[in-house]
């Protein structure tokens, strides 16, 4: 199953990739920038963690030593709403080309439930920052070059959906925080 996780990752990559190249005049995300990866809930069905971990798994024994070394003080304290990733080392995604979808589409604008929701990253001068007023809470101009702020249909909801596990033949399974399925080991 793992080999069409990967197949259905693949497809949804090149899609994120026009996506955000369709958005580079309002994404500020490079690599070391990890703001979004140091206040979050992480969710993700049990088909990507599983994934994350057959590739954490691979990882150098230093690195995983650092990152068993977070996961442990994560779940000694009890469950928060947000907390920093523990896969994050020096500023970087350890298991990125594994990362979940939720890390993979961070960034841009998204529907959820009829509503457009801007990442929270724009509340630090980030992603849409320049073009998204706080009080209307509402994208107000496009950017300088004249390309528009768009919302795509990537909610978790949508990705994870039956209709992509019967293309792929893949089954996505529970969902659940990265906390919770790092607490039950």
């Amino acid at each position: 199953m793992l080999t069409r996780y990967k197949e259905y990752l693949a497809y949804l990559d090149s899609k994120l990739q026009k996506m955000f190249e369709s958005q580079k005049a309002f994404i500020k995300c490079h690599k070391g920038c990890s703001y979004c990866c140091t206040e979050g809930e992480y969710p993700m069905s049990e088909l990507e963690f599983v994934n994350m971990m057959f590739y954490f798994d691979t990882l150098p024994n230093e690195l995983k030593t650092k990152i068993q070394n977070n996961i442990n003080e994560l779940i000694s304290k009890p469950k928060q709403k947000f907390y920093k990733c523990p896969f994050l080392i020096d500023g970087v995604c350890s298991v990125y080309p594994e990362r979940s979808i939720i890390c993979r589409t961070f960034g841009l604008i998204w529907f959820e439930k009829d509503r457009k929701k801007i990442p929270f990253c724009v509340d630090k001068g980030l992603n849409y920052s320049e073009v998204f007023d706080k009080n209307t809470e509402k994208i107000i101009k496009n950017a300088p070059d004249g390309t528009e702020a768009l919302a795509f249909n990537i909610s978790r909801e949508f990705l994870r959906s039956k209709k992509y596990e019967k293309e792929f033949n893949i089954y996505f399974g529970e969902d659940k925080t990265l906390y919770d399925f790092l607490k039950e080991g």
